[in-house]
């Protein structure tokens, strides 16, 4: 019964407490809604682009695929690749790294975009810069050089900052690959996910055709050495093969993958969630005001004593 005397006199001298400073509560939970309204609006609002990829299996099926089992282990000995670049765990690793980003950066000539652009003006339909970072007028960079970074950016920044622009996501079920693309304008993020998958195609095209025309060399120059008549019929099966590789890379328009679905043009922002950010700022407001009162009332206490 002590205890729960005590207990019910702690929570109403708790309450007491709370009663009496109900304005500082609501008055900082208030400044605090208001800071979390006011700051998710300077927030600028970003756009993104999905689409939806697969890779692509026709390089596997037929010739290709047959030959590979039959004669995998000798071609991988040579150092000969049989089959095309379609596993979806290539297609994941080759958006995600340095050197397919970098390349695509260089291509496109976007590293101001990438790099200064700090929103957009949907009256005008034109990007933001930040004139700290980039002259527009003079068409210069302006940052402030600090360590080993000069007023450029280069490539390795610009490359850091791209990929957090992109998401690649693989349903484990269908292996279908949800590559994703963020930036301020839904315009631009759209254009930029487009050129994205065409240079991934190029890029495995190449890849591709590079290794297929070494195989090739290869093969040729030591087919006439093979004494053995059986070991012959296999070089000339991979001989036909490579060759069959390298038109499959000439000839296709999407090489490497298959769209299940295109990019588009959002039209509805996907960052920031002001809703979120203004509701979580109150709670941590409200906490803080009566964290804020107790702590309040503890030094008046001890003062007093």
């Amino acid at each position: 019964m002590d205890n729960k005397k005590t207990v019910s006199s702690d929570l109403a001298k708790f309450v007491t407490i709370l009663i009496d400073s109900y304005k500082s509560i609501v008055i900082i939970t208030f400044i605090g809604a208001a800071l979390s309204i006011f700051l998710s609006l300077q927030i600028p609002n970003k756009y993104k682009s999905d689409a939806k990829i697969v890779a692509s299996t026709e390089d596997n099926k037929g010739g290709l695929g047959a030959i590979a089992g039959q004669f995998g282990g000798l071609a991988n000995m040579a150092g000969i690749s049989l089959g095309g670049k379609s596993d979806v765990n290539l297609l994941m690793d080759t958006l995600k790294s340095r050197n397919f980003l970098k390349s695509f950066i260089e291509k496109e000539d976007i590293k101001v975009e990438i790099f200064a652009v700090e929103g957009w003006d949907m009256s005008s339909n034109e990007l933001l810069f930040n004139p700290e970072i980039y002259d527009t007028d003079s068409k210069k960079w302006v940052r402030k050089p600090e360590g080993l970074r000069q007023s450029e950016p280069s490539l390795e920044e610009t490359y850091t900052k791209f990929s957090e622009m992109i998401n690649v996501a693989r349903n484990k079920k269908t292996d279908l690959l949800t590559v994703s693309l963020t930036f301020y304008s839904p315009e631009i993020s759209k254009l930029w996910l487009e050129k994205l998958l065409e240079h991934l195609s190029e890029y495995l095209r190449e890849q591709d055709k590079l290794e297929a025309q070494k195989s090739l060399d290869y093969l040729s120059n030591n087919r006439k050495e093979i004494a053995i008549s059986e070991l012959r019929v296999v070089f000339a099966e991979l001989l036909r093969e490579q060759h069959q590789k390298l038109m499959l890379a000439n000839v296709k328009s999407i090489y490497g993958y298959e769209i299940r679905d295109s990019a588009y043009m959002p039209e509805e922002k996907a960052s920031p969630k002001r809703a979120i950010i203004v509701i979580v700022s109150t709670f941590f407001a409200f906490v803080l005001s009566i964290a804020f009162v107790f702590i309040r009332k503890f030094i008046g206490i001890v003062r007093n004593a």
